[in-house]
């Protein structure tokens, strides 16, 4: 497990990264790109030496995730769930699994609580999490 200050460095997105992709095998939802998840992120860490700012731009770049600038229709929703699923095997403070997560979301009204209720949920009664 990886503290929040830890996450800005390379074992932990090692750590992600293997995670991710063995949460993906083991729901049979494994693709070839996935080989590619979160690739920039050491570069970025590198280049910009600020975790803040490469969070952010990761976040609002890449769309398996909420906060991706391309518009809800465009989000890798199989990706985001397999991000949120195995996200407490590396994240100290995000213990909760993906469904947990949703329902936090929709319960705090979250702005994307309606793409959560109708995209996700879904996916997630048909993948039993």
């Amino acid at each position: 497990m990886f503290t929040k200050e830890e996450r800005s460095t390379f074992p932990y997105w090692f750590a992600h990264w293997c995670a991710f992709n063995m949460t993906a095998l083991n729901l049979r939802m494994w693709k070839l790109k996935y080989l590619f998840h979160d690739i920039e992120k050491p570069f970025l860490m590198l280049l910009w030496k600020d975790y803040t700012k490469v969070q952010k731009w990761h976040r609002t770049h890449n769309n398996h995730h909420l906060e991706y600038k391309g518009g809800v229709d465009n989000i890798d929703c199989e990706a985001l769930i397999i991000d949120w699923e195995c996200s407490h095997f590396t994240k100290e403070k995000s213990q909760l699994k993906c469904r947990e997560e949703v329902l936090r979301k929709i319960n705090s009204n979250h702005p994307k609580s309606d793409f959560l209720k109708n995209k996700i949920i879904p996916l997630l009664d048909k993948l039993n999490l």
